[in-house]
């Protein structure tokens, strides 16, 4: 029985410790602000050539990996003039999580930019095959309702 608590107590040390250990990559890896605006503003330059990618998703239901989603600010003008409707952007998410890419391929062109803006500021949980970080494609979709 004390062989038995030990090795239970030693495994559960050994977890914890890889663990922290993870934590502590993960939450020292981030961006700086600097860095964070960098890859915004490079990210809504219009027509940048989409970056190579290890894995694509086209359905636009799979931002369940996201961390971080902002909604996007509903134009005042596309308010003004009655205009809702779906919006969907194609990202590329880089290997730390982030957006390093987007376009918007379809949707109501006076909702595009608020789309691709929200767009470009979200996060997601890093992809991995065999443990090697990669970059992935995803398409995110937007539904604009009038209030």
């Amino acid at each position: 029985m004390r062989k038995l608590i030990f090795s239970a107590f030693t495994c559960l040390t050994v977890f914890s410790l890889a663990f922290a250990q993870h934590i502590r990559v993960v939450t020292t890896d981030k961006p700086t602000a600097e860095e964070r605006q960098k890859l915004f503003d490079d990210c809504v330059i219009p027509d940048r050539p989409k970056p190579a990618v290890d894995k694509e998703f086209k359905s636009p239901e799979l931002c369940g990996k996201a961390i971080w989603l902002p909604k996007p600010d509903y134009p005042e003008e596309a308010r003004a003039k009655g205009i809702s409707g779906r919006v969907l952007v194609e990202i590329v998410a880089g290997e730390k999580g982030y957006v390093v890419w987007a376009k918007a391929v379809e949707g109501d062109p006076l909702l595009q930019s608020a789309a691709l803006k929200a767009a470009c500021q979200s996060i997601y949980s890093p992809e991995r095959i065999s443990n090697r970080p990669i970059k992935v494609a995803r398409v995110i979709s937007y539904n604009f309702l009038p209030k």
